[in-house]
C-alpha cells in the first residue's frame, strides 16, 4: 500500500469499528503489509442476493489482478452518515482506489471529492453521484430499464389503463431514473400515473407497507381497478408482490400487469407461475467485476470510459424456457 497524505486522525471509536456496518474478514484491519494494490469497494448494502452477486463479480476481479480487496458496506441501503464514515476510514487507511456504490447522489460528493483530494481515485458502480471528481461510472443503464419496463405494460394492456410505480427511496440516483425513465415512456404511450410513492425506510416492511397502503385506494367492489404496477428495485418488487399475495387471500380480485426490477429466487419463480409478467434484470456479477477493474485500471494511468454500461435485459416466463442466457442471468441452470 502507498503512504498517502491523510485526513486527520479519525475517533477511535471510528477506527476501532464502524456501527452499523458489516464487513468481509479482509476489510476489518489494516493491510497486512504487503505491497499489493489495495481496493476498496463499498456497496450499498452488504446482505442480499443482489449485492452479494456484486460481491462475487468483484472477488473474481481482484483474484484475477492478484490485489487486495476490501468489501465493506452498511448493513441497509439507508445508512447514508455510516457510508460516509467507511469511505473516510478507508482514506485513512490510504488505500489505493475506492469503487463506491453511493448511497445518495448528493450526499456522498464531498466524501468522493475529499478521497481524489488525498490521491485516491474514485469509481462509482450502480448508482450515479453529482459532480465529477470520480474517474467512471460503471452501471446499468437505469432509465432505460426502466423505459423497457414501460414497453412492456404498454404491450400488454395496450394505449389505456391506470398504472401505480412504486420508487424506493428518495435522493437514490439509480431508482430514480428507472422510475422516470418508465413514466416518461408510459405516458408517452398513452397510460395515466395514478400514484408513484416512494418506499419510506428502505426496508421490505416498510416497502410493503407503503404497497399495501397505496392499493388500498384503488380497491373497488372487490377487485383491484388498477391496469399495471411497476416496481423500481428489488426491495419494492418483493414487497408488491406480497402486497398482492395478501389481496388475493383476501378475495380481492387482481389482474394487471406487473413489472419488477431485479431478481431473486423468489421472483424468478413468481415470473415462472404467471404471477410476475416480466422483470427488468441487471448483471450485478458483471458490474461488481467491472467496478474493480476499472479501478484498477485508473490506478494504473490507463484512460478509461467516462460510462461503462453493464447491460439490462427484460426477463419473461417464455425467455426463461428459451434462452440459455437469460437462464443463467438470473442463476437457473
Amino acid at each position: 500500500m502507498k503512504n498517502r497524505f491523510l485526513l486527520p486522525t479519525l475517533t477511535l471509536s471510528l477506527l476501532a469499528g464502524l456501527v452499523g456496518c458489516s464487513s468481509s474478514d479482509d476489510s476489518s484491519s489494516e493491510s497486512s503489509g504487503s505491497d499489493k494494490i489495495v481496493i476498496a469497494a463499498i456497496p450499498k448494502a452488504t446482505g442480499g442476493d443482489f449485492w452479494e452477486t456484486v460481491e462475487q463479480g468483484a472477488r473474481r476481479a481482484a483474484t484475477e489482478l492478484d490485489i487486495e480487496l476490501k468489501w465493506e458496506g452498511t448493513v441497509t441501503e439507508t445508512e447514508i452518515a455510516e457510508q460516509t464514515k467507511i469511505i473516510e476510514n478507508m482514506i485513512n487507511l490510504g488505500v489505493d482506489a475506492i469503487a463506491l456504490a453511493p448511497l445518495n447522489n448528493q450526499a456522498q460528493r464531498k466524501p468522493v471529492q475529499s478521497a481524489v483530494d488525498n490521491g485516491i481515485p474514485v469509481v462509482v458502480f450502480d448508482s450515479s453521484i453529482d459532480g465529477n471528481a470520480h474517474s467512471s461510472f460503471v452501471a446499468t443503464d437505469n432509465e432505460l430499464g426502466g423505459s423497457l419496463g414501460a414497453q412492456f405494460i404498454s404491450n400488454k394492456i395496450g394505449s389505456k389503463g391506470n398504472v401505480v410505480v412504486f420508487r424506493y427511496v428518495q435522493g437514490t440516483a439509480s431508482t430514480t431514473k428507472r422510475s422516470d425513465g418508465f413514466i416518461a415512456t408510459a405516458e408517452a404511450a398513452g397510460l395515466k400515473i395514478v400514484a408513484d410513492p416512494f418506499s419510506e425506510s428502505g426496508t421490505l416492511e416498510g416497502s410493503k407497507s407503503v404497497v399495501a397502503n397505496t392499493l388500498e385506494r384503488f380497491i373497488e367492489n372487490g377487485k383491484l381497478s388498477l391496469d399495471g404496477i411497476f416496481a423500481a428495485n428489488l426491495t419494492a418488487t418483493l414487497g408488491v408482490s406480497s402486497a398482492l399475495d395478501d389481496l388475493r387471500s383476501g378475495g380481492i380480485e387482481v389482474d394487471l400487469a406487473f413489472v419488477g426490477f431485479d431478481s431473486s429466487v423468489k421472483l424468478v419463480k413468481e415470473v415462472q407461475a404467471g404471477k410476475i409478467h416480466a422483470l427488468i434484470v441487471q448483471s450485478p456479477e458483471k458490474m461488481g467485476y467491472l467496478a474493480v477493474k476499472t479501478a484498477f485500471a485508473v490506478i494504473q494511468g490507463e484512460s478509461v470510459e467516462a460510462h461503462i454500461d453493464t447491460g439490462v435485459q427484460v426477463v419473461t416466463a417464455e425467455r426463461l424456457e428459451n434462452e440459455a442466457e437469460i437462464r443463467a442471468l438470473v442463476g437457473l441452470k
